[in-house]
């Protein structure tokens, strides 16, 4: 090859590579490459079942899997046929979700509470917010014995309600949940957590008495999204900073409770630490981070010794007899050995170890079987604390 023949060659490359990196640079400015980020946390916040592994991010793989199955039932979304979803695919999937939630209840749901504030309408009250069956008053008999319930995708709950069962799917006069902004009847009509075979047990064991909920929880949140001195940048260390502070719901919830009821907090329940088990500065950080969240709990509520109750998988027995994990969570074993230090060195504070739960399809998050085991659990601990009390 002469040295003119070579020097053609070269410029025919380089004037490939000027083209191609020209379109690398037009995708890359594109609406939808930059609204991708936004586009899978809205996907998230809308569909959490989405997220398998509760890291709250939406990897390649968990997108792929939703899309076949949202495509499954709803083919037409898929306009360029390729069989997964595009951005503008997904933008009018969400679209079309808001519209449903927007459409007025049929004339056998429970009619819509009265135009709230923001404060309302925030990522912790999301869920809890359907589980409302409509205003209550509370009884005057009795004591109002409430519990506060946090954490992230499993204390959320996947579960759907359709598979519940009577009593769990009625409405009982002595069960309530704080939901839009007041107190409503528990009844769930989507999907559900823990919480729902709790209460039912314990309005059991105190007969006499109305049990109450207030439930502040988010899909793949770190703890530091739940914390008192709540700020952006610590809450983002979990990709959790656009959520707001989940602390500050919850005290909007007791102020607003304490005007129209007299609730005695009897219980702080904790299901949460997926999050934090992606990265060894998290994970070494969350027994203290934990701690001062029990402290500021029981200052605020004005309940200094308030039992709480972590609900995790396995004892330090049980976690010293498994390798140290791999893949994004591979901190995980750190922060479960948190859960069991803050039974031991916490005054009031009780370890649920409730092993593997029965689990949907993804593999991760409790289906209706496994919740409703959770909760009965759960239960189970609150009633063991108060019975040793008295």
């Amino acid at each position: 090859m002469t040295s003119i023949m070579r020097i053609i060659l070269m410029r025919i490359i380089l004037r490939k590579l000027t083209i191609i990196i020209a379109l690398l640079m037009a995708c890359m400015a594109s609406p939808s490459f930059a609204a991708s980020d936004s586009i899978a946390k809205k996907i998230l916040e809308r569909f959490p079942q989405a997220d398998t592994d509760g890291d709250g991010q939406l990897s390649a793989a968990e997108d792929a899997a939703m899309s076949r199955k949202i495509l499954k039932r709803f083919p037409k979304l898929d306009r360029d046929g390729d069989g997964v979803l595009s951005n503008a695919e997904k933008q009018t999937l969400l679209r079309i979700a808001a519209a449903r939630e927007k459409r007025k209840p049929d004339s056998g749901a429970p009619s819509p509470a009265s135009p709230t504030t923001d404060k309302w309408n925030t990522t912790g009250f999301k869920q809890a917010n359907t589980m409302g069956g409509g205003k209550a008053v509370i009884s005057k008999n009795g004591k109002f014995r409430v519990f506060v319930l946090m954490g992230q995708s499993n204390m959320v709950g996947t579960a759907r309600a359709t598979e519940l069962e009577s009593p769990h799917n009625r409405k009982h006069e002595r069960i309530r949940i704080w939901a839009n902004g007041r107190w409503e009847y528990l009844v769930p009509r989507n999907r559900f957590g823990p919480g729902v075979s709790m209460a039912h047990q314990l309005a059991e064991l105190w007969p006499d008495d109305t049990i109450g909920i207030i439930k502040v929880a988010s899909g793949g949140t770190g703890i530091r999204g739940f914390e008192k001195n709540w700020t952006f940048e610590r809450a983002n260390l979990t990709f959790d900073g656009k959520k707001g502070s989940l602390y500050k719901d919850l005290m909007n919830a007791v102020a607003a409770a304490k005007k129209v009821s007299k609730p005695e907090f009897c219980g702080f329940v904790w299901k949460q630490g997926a999050a934090d088990g992606t990265k060894k500065d998290l994970a070494e950080a969350y027994y203290e981070t934990f701690r001062q969240l029990v402290a500021d709990l029981r200052t605020d509520l004005s309940t200094p010794d308030l039992p709480v109750f972590v609900l995790t998988y396995l004892t330090d027995k049980e976690l010293l007899k498994i390798e140290q994990p791999g893949g994004k969570r591979r901190y995980i074993k750190q922060v479960l050995l948190a859960h069991n230090k803050a039974g031991r060195d916490i005054a009031g504070v009780t370890t649920v170890h409730h092993g593997r739960l029965p689990v949907g399809k993804d593999g991760v998050h409790y289906n209706a079987e496994g919740q409703i085991k959770l909760g009965k659990m759960t239960a189970d601990a609150i009633e063991k604390f108060y019975k040793a009390k008295d």
